[in-house]
């Protein structure tokens, strides 16, 4: 029901009014990412730790914070960027305390995702923390009694208009759980940031479904800017191995972070140099290899029909697919009208050909009802000037004319000057939060608004899940890949993403049960878990691919496509045999003899069998040698998607991730150490980016053993950079 809001500028105001409406046990929910309203949860919580009579749980996901340097080389990197992205970023007041297990006894704060490896050996946060599916918070919020959502919102060019923006996945269902709930009380503030851009559809409410609004210059403050990671090789061949595996026409699901830039780089290879593509793709590819891949061709061509996007995140690569014209695909929210279109039965255009069309699969009636007139109108089908009265319409000069289908004349006059033009509605991308560098949130404030409307930031469970509207949701989801990442999967195909084996919790489930099961009942639907094959630990390298693990994210029954560097695993409906001889083909040589024999003891492959010679050479360096062409180097920056980072920052991101590898052994920091003074003294030409990126850390005065043996291993990791055929990032 629309209500007057408490309208405020002063947020200790706003929390006085809250106290006094809610009273004083408040179950607080947060939407996770950038949607928090910090500023209010900031000031109640402090109300929360001065008055112990105060309760409060605050329930939420994905608490982001400032990065913290681990040790003086992060801290010199990372204090720079604090100044310049963060400075007018405030963190939320719970996160020290928590870290360091000292919040006050009547405040209890609980997340269902943490931000990943954050919170590992944290014991008061790995005890509260929430495993749950995304798309059952909304169940579990109401179970613990939430009471309360605060979030930020950006405002509409009509004062009483506002976005939930980047985050109504959660907000809808519970704004419409809790109106189903007669008498329950439910409160929902929002914080308005003008900086927070405006997005059009289900996310868009009236100032009535508000009972608190704070509003003023405060709250007027840059979005968090997620870092970026240089994207490797390693993460450049699991993205052309998954680009070749969506389909033209389909539906695609990717993340955040260095994989989700990679597979939307290769899909925009493949659409805008796709010889290069091509040839990339059957290097990292061996004939023996497609043999894996069953019943997956080899997707090489370019875009046509072009993708749809349905992902519970939307990461900054499909605003770059969308430049590219690869997320073009546009959806409508009419289940016969889109299996028309999908049968190219129609085009997504008003015309004759359409109304008989929808005539005919039994859509709409004839004569037309007013049901059929409203919803013809609301696609742009039939002209907006007819009113429907009787078995007949009104024309704006108040003539009576039939609109009998069956009749060109009246076919017609119905279409008006509609005739020829574009359907409405169409949907290019259903998303259900959004997180990404300064540059997305600029550039979806600043998207034309015909193309603005084209993204619908929707409630989770309408991504998530197939159920509630599942004929439309079929309709739409053809031929889906759901791309997601792990950090282990077993050779019997199980996945371990969000855990270990001592039950510390490294991020979270999310969505990712989500999507595998809905892969499995979409027809043409497939789950593709990507991968490196292996891992950095201790300065020792690890296989990522494992006989067993005592901890589980999607069990194995629900295994189907699994992708390493080295290629494409297709599992499905395989005999527990076959899965492990196409896992074993995927896996890093070094590894697999030992795999081997454990499967062999386990009396799961025969005793006689070997690994076929093609897949013994399962090296880095013949990842390597896939790229070693000036072309190809130039085609695959670090930052493919830019970044926020100066050019010394970039630079310093590269080589600081190479360093973190390889100074883990006393006898490999003496190494660098040595190589590091030569690079120092070095005052040629070549070297006078290695000059500057000190001068950026902080290094070139240092006078301290300790600092200069610190400078001497930036230094080697930055002579390891001398390869600059590679870009930081593409223009565009």
């Amino acid at each position: 029901m629309d209500r007057e809001p408490g309208r405020f500028d002063c947020v200790e105001a706003c929390v006085d009014a809250v106290l006094e409406k809610v009273g004083k046990r408040i179950v607080l929910g947060l939407p996770l990412g950038i949607g928090k309203a910090n500023h209010f949860a900031n000031a109640l919580y402090a109300r929360a730790a001065a008055d112990p009579s105060i309760s409060l749980t605050i329930f939420t996901a994905l608490t982001l914070e400032r990065p913290k340097g681990k040790g003086e080389i992060q801290r010199r990197f990372i204090q720079p960027l604090l100044d310049r992205l963060y400075n007018h970023y405030q963190d939320l007041a719970y996160t020290d305390p928590r870290h360091r297990g000292q919040l006050p006894p009547n405040i209890e704060v609980c997340e269902f995702f943490l931000q990943t490896g954050s919170f590992l050996g944290c014991p008061s946060v790995q005890q509260n923390y929430v495993s749950s599916n995304y798309t059952h918070v909304p169940r579990d919020l109401f179970d613990r009694g939430v009471n309360l959502i605060a979030q930020m919102v950006a405002p509409g060019e009509s004062p009483d208009r506002f976005s939930l923006s980047s985050n109504p996945d959660l907000t809808l269902p519970l704004l419409r759980e809790a109106r189903a709930r007669e008498g329950y009380e439910f409160y929902l503030l929002g914080e308005v940031n003008p900086q927070l851009p405006f997005m059009e559809g289900d996310a868009e409410l009236g100032e009535g479904d508000f009972d608190f609004l704070l509003e003023g210059d405060a709250f007027d403050v840059p979005l968090f800017s997620a870092p970026t990671t240089p994207v490797g090789f390693t993460e450049y061949s699991l993205g052309f191995h998954v680009a070749s595996l969506v389909p033209d026409g389909g539906t695609l699901q990717v993340g955040i972070g260095a994989l989700g830039d990679a597979i939307c780089h290769a899909l925009r290879l493949r659409q805008t140099d796709n010889q290069e593509y091509r040839g990339i793709l059957r290097d990292l590819t061996s004939d023996d290899s497609l043999q894996l891949r069953q019943r997956l061709p080899l997707e090489e061509g370019v875009f046509e029909r072009g993708l749809y996007g349905a992902s519970e995140m939307v990461p900054p690569g499909f605003l770059a697919l969308r430049r590219a014209g690869i997320l073009a695909r546009t959806v409508y929210p009419d289940a016969a009208l889109q299996k028309l279109l999908n049968r190219d039965k129609v085009d997504a255009i008003a015309d004759e050909q359409l109304l008989l069309a929808l005539r005919d699969c039994g859509r709409i009636s004839c004569p037309l009802t007013p049901g059929d007139t409203d919803f013809l109108q609301a696609i742009g089908a039939i002209d907006p000037s007819y009113s429907w009265r009787g078995h007949k319409l009104l024309t704006p000069e108040g003539e009576e004319e039939e609109s009998d289908l069956h009749s060109e004349h009246g076919r017609k006059r119905l279409l008006g000057r509609c005739a020829g033009q574009p359907l409405k509605g169409g949907i290019w991308l259903h998303g259900g939060f959004y997180l990404g560098p300064s540059a997305m949130y600029r550039e979806l404030r600043e998207l034309a608004a015909d193309e603005r409307a084209g993204i619908n930031m929707t409630a989770i469970d309408f991504i998530n899940d197939l159920s509630g509207d599942w004929e439309l949701k079929m309709a739409q989801r053809q031929d889906a890949r759901f791309v997601n990442a792990a950090m282990m999967v077993t050779l019997n195909g199980a996945v371990i993403s969000d855990g270990l084996a001592d039950g510390q919790v490294v991020s979270g489930v999310g969505g990712q049960y989500n999507f595998v099961a809905q892969a499995h009942e979409l027809p043409g639907g497939r789950s593709i878990i990507a991968l490196p094959s292996t891992r950095e630990t201790n300065g020792e390298t690890r296989s990522n691919l494992v006989w067993e693990y005592p901890h589980c994210t999607i069990p194995r029954h629900l295994r189907d496509i699994v992708v390493t560097e080295y290629g494409v695993a297709d599992l499905r409906g395989k005999s527990d045999r076959d899965v492990i001889v196409s896992m074993l083909a995927i896996c890093d040589s070094r590894f697999q003899r030992g795999l081997l024999e454990r499967a062999k003891s386990a009396g799961k492959v025969e005793k006689d069998y070997t690994i076929p010679m093609e897949f013994t050479e399962n090296t880095p360096e013949r990842i390597r040698a896939a790229y070693s062409t000036e072309r190809r180097l130039s085609l695959l920056p670090y930052f493919p998607l830019g970044t926020d980072f100066t050019e010394e920052e970039a630079i310093l991101a590269v080589a600081l991730s190479r360093l973190k590898v390889h100074s883990k052994k006393w006898w490999k920091i003496l190494q660098l150490a040595l190589a590091g003074r030569r690079a120092r003294a070095d005052t040629s030409p070549q070297a006078e980016y290695i000059h500057r990126c000190l001068q950026r850390m902080a290094f070139e005065d240092t006078d301290t053993f300790e600092h200069r043996l610190e400078g001497y291993l930036v230094a080697a990791a930055l002579q390891q950079f001398v390869d600059r055929r590679r870009p930081l990032t593409i223009d565009g």
